[in-house]
């Protein structure tokens, strides 16, 4: 079982690989974090798909309040995340804050998911789903191309459209605990919890999209140049 440990081994892990982009490999401050989180998606996706095809049948039945500890992949995945969201905080919070809603968000619904012992595969298929348009978003930051730019906007909708989809089904399984019709115990609090974290994402991820989008309408229609660092 992959214990507590593994948030402060992802938490260091993560921060050791940005120090080496950033000392060793000639990296900018910028440039580190995103081929760290390059990284974390990578790892985090392939968990991901991992985790919901090995429990695939306990995901359509219940994985919003399914036990997480009868899940140890899940949790794995859950622990590198949260160390991951942990280590990017810090950076966050000194030199990109506008992501700091969507860090806490994940945190929330990974921490709130530990304290309850449910919703772990739940978030573990939110992980494949966003990570696989993350992931189109780092090679973005990293190649700096018009192609990779339209290619990660093309495909973070796509999955975007996927996470509409798994915010119903989610809600679908929080209305059934409210009518009783789970059959798993969890706290009172968890299937409100599970429910606002869940919408939250969503809200977090389209509006995320939504930007992009505008950005694109500038370029392509009004003709405008994107700005430095865009």
């Amino acid at each position: 079982m992959f214990y507590w440990w593994g948030v402060i081994a992802s938490f260091c892990g993560c921060g050791t690989l940005w120090f080496s982009f950033y000392k060793f490999g000639g990296c900018t401050v910028e440039q580190g974090c995103s081929r760290t989180s390059l990284v974390h998606h990578i790892i985090a996706m392939v968990l991901g798909m991992m985790t919901h095809y090995q429990y695939a049948e306990a995901i359509a039945e219940d994985a919003s309040f399914a036990p997480n500890d009868q899940f140890p992949l899940a949790v794995a995945l859950q622990h590198f995340n949260l160390g991951y969201f942990l280590y990017d905080t810090c950076h966050v919070i000194i030199w990109d804050r506008k992501w700091l809603l969507h860090h806490t968000v994940a945190i929330a619904g990974y921490s709130t998911s530990e304290i309850s012992n449910v919703f772990g595969l739940a978030n573990s298929v939110n992980t494949w789903i966003t990570e696989l348009g993350s992931l189109m978003y780092s090679a973005y930051l990293v190649l700096r191309t018009e192609q990779s730019y339209i290619g990660f906007v093309s495909l973070y909708s796509l999955t975007r459209l996927y996470l509409l989809y798994w915010c119903y089904e989610v809600l679908s399984q929080v209305w059934n605990a409210f009518q009783g019709k789970s059959k798993h115990t969890f706290p009172d609090w968890a299937p409100y919890c599970a429910a606002t974290l869940q919408l939250l994402l969503v809200i977090v991820n389209i509006t995320f999209l939504m930007t992009h989008y505008r950005k694109l309408w500038k370029r392509y229609v009004k003709g405008e140049m994107p700005k430095k660092g865009e």
